[in-house]
């Protein structure tokens, strides 16, 4: 949401982005259900080819891959479902593609791609085989020939832009005390506060939840850069946890919040806290964490607390709800044709065939039940938990059936990245 300019999409995060996104969520807890078979319909591409292609600014010259990928040459007949894939949404996303700052060799894909009509799957499937060559992603050090794919999304939530019950639950925008660090410091945390006193400049590690939690001077500081006020800590934790969001007024009126920053702490994951603390035991899922949440009211800041990263946001008007929110990349992201990625293994922009399984619907993930799904995505977005090189994240949307997808997409798969055949 973003991962965003690094979406920790994990309560710490947070994607657009910078997640951790739900997969995240998934990483949190112990494990996922999957989604229904079925991808949910993204919005319908550009009328025409005649419309205006955007023009991508080329990137400076960098290698595509990371040297933690090894590739492994494939052909169009080696990616799993292929053919029948109905490219639902991916003119629109490679158009978003293309309005990006992109590699050089990108830059040409999109040049040519503007002659491409937009509604004519046949021709496009014909362009991708013609401009790109398929390689399989591995571990560049190991034998793993699969990975983890995982889901996140846009939840909608409800707020206020003053502060009256039952809009208690701050979101906060970017502290004007909060100054990044290069690397992180002896304690772990990479950013810091910054005061003058007595003339002379103090720093010091930034607040962590708990601190913020158990400090009225730290709330107060805080509290100056309110974006919003929610109803519901529990939403405001998974909208950290997805690093961007709808929030929707009293007056009826929507807005988009895009992850900001965080305070520098390192992220816990809070579904392991609930296992490790025996509060819960089995799979802990969104909807697992949600009803021990109404069950224990008294125990929510504590559950809170166990994740010490703070993450900030920007909030706009959402004029096009639908748009979706933005990545890294710094396009709006696509239902189900948006995946975050590590980009130090893999460019973002770049074409990606994806071949996993979705569980069910309502169902948990287990290695015997699961629906395959083979799709063309492009690596838009990133997220803090989102490393290693057979790694992605999946936009599934914005919503609550986005976010049910989203929530429980935890799946083995593999990965081919698709390079511009000219090079």
């Amino acid at each position: 949401m973003s991962m965003r300019p690094s979406v920790d999409r994990a309560l710490s995060l947070p994607r657009a982005g910078a997640r951790i996104a739900v997969a995240a969520l998934a990483l949190w807890l112990a494990g996922c259900a999957g989604p229904p078979p079925q991808r949910p319909v993204a919005p319908a591409p550009g009328p025409s080819a005649s419309a205006a292609w955007p023009t991508p600014r080329a990137a400076a010259p960098a290698p595509l891959v990371g040297a933690g990928v090894r590739l492994q040459a494939a052909s169009w007949g080696d990616l799993p479902g292929w053919a029948q894939d109905d490219f639902s949404g991916v003119w629109q996303a490679l158009r978003r593609d293309c309005s990006a700052t992109l590699p050089p060799a990108m830059v040409a894909v999109c040049a040519r791609a503007a002659a491409v009509p937009a509604d004519d799957v046949a021709a496009q499937r014909a362009f991708f085989q013609t401009e790109f060559q398929p390689w399989r992603v591995l571990p560049a050090g190991g034998s793993a020939d699969s990975g983890l794919i995982t889901g996140y999304y846009e939840p909608v939530l409800h707020g206020s832009l003053t502060r009256a019950w039952p809009y208690v639950v701050p979101v906060w925008g970017l502290p004007d005390d909060l100054q990044p660090l290069p690397a992180p410091g002896p304690d772990g945390v990479s950013a810091q506060r910054v005061a003058w006193r007595d003339g002379q400049r103090v720093t010091a590690p930034y607040w962590s939840r708990a601190q913020i939690q158990s400090d009225p001077a730290a709330q107060a500081q805080l509290d100056r850069n309110v974006v919003v006020w929610l109803d519901d800590p529990v939403d405001a934790l998974f909208l950290q946890v997805q690093g961007s969001g709808l929030v929707r007024l009293p007056d009826g009126r929507l807005l988009r919040l895009s992850y900001a920053g965080n305070n520098g702490w390192p992220y816990q994951s809070v579904g392991r806290w609930l296992l490790d603390t025996g509060r819960v035991q089995g799979t802990v899922t969104m909807q697992v964490i949600r009803a021990w949440a109404q069950l224990h009211p008294d125990e929510v800041p504590q559950l809170l607390a166990a994740n010490p990263r703070v993450v900030f946001f920007r909030a706009e008007p959402a004029a096009d709800p639908q748009r979706g929110p933005v990545g890294a990349l710094g396009v709006p992201l696509t239902a189900m044709r948006s995946v975050a990625v590590d980009k130090s293994m893999l460019r973002l922009g770049l074409p990606l065939w994806l071949s996993t399984t979705l569980p069910p619907p309502d169902q948990p993930a287990t290695p015997s039940n699961g629906v395959a799904w083979n799709a063309l995505v492009f690596a838009q977005d990133v997220g803090s938990a989102i490393t290693g090189a057979i790694r992605a994240d999946v936009f599934t949307g914005t919503g609550d059936a986005a976010g049910a997808l989203a929530g429980r997409m935890q799946s083995p798969g593999r990965i081919w990245v698709l390079l511009p055949a000219g090079g």
